[in-house]
């Protein structure tokens, strides 16, 4: 139990699993015919979410990404059951209905990988402002105006 645990614990394997085991459960729930392509899209950014995640293994915004994906799909899914429920194979219920279990426990995993890489959910961190920029404005200088000054002890002068 504890080699779980430590293989949980790893930074790189929570988003690889969450991914793979969304993966087979989001292929089985396709099986079915949903009708209006809902189901597939939200599904289909997130397992995309989840790649790029798996890919920039130092993405804060990655991760973000398929979390808020993720928790959102929670309500999508429950909608979906419902409205496409008496047109969908058991097949399709089925999985679809796994999937939804699973999520929260997803949820978790990505919320705990998301503070790994340095995330917070402060109210400025989904939505930045001015402040919480991180690159440098172009706009306004940040050198200092040069001065007609005598150069300093180690500059050679020409003329």
């Amino acid at each position: 139990m504890t080699d779980l645990n430590e293989l949980m614990g790893s930074q790189f394997v929570r988003v690889k699993v969450v991914a793979f085991v969304h993966f087979v459960f989001i292929s089985n729930a396709m099986l079915g015919i949903w009708g209006h392509g809902a189901y597939e899209f939200y599904n289909f950014l997130f397992i995309i979410a989840m790649f790029w995640a798996i890919h920039s293994k130092d993405s804060i915004e990655a991760v973000q990404t398929a979390l808020v994906i993720d928790a959102l799909s929670i309500f999508l899914d429950i909608v979906n059951i419902i409205i496409s429920f008496n047109f969908m194979n058991g097949w399709a219920v089925a999985f679809t209905i796994i999937n939804l279990i699973l999520r929260p426990l997803s949820v978790a995993l990505l919320y705990r990988e998301f503070n790994t890489r340095g995330g917070s959910l402060q109210t400025g961190s989904v939505f930045p402002t001015n402040q919480q920029r991180s690159y440098q404005d172009i706009d306004r200088p940040t050198q200092p105006t040069p001065t007609n000054s005598q150069p300093g002890p180690n500059v050679v002068s020409i003329f």
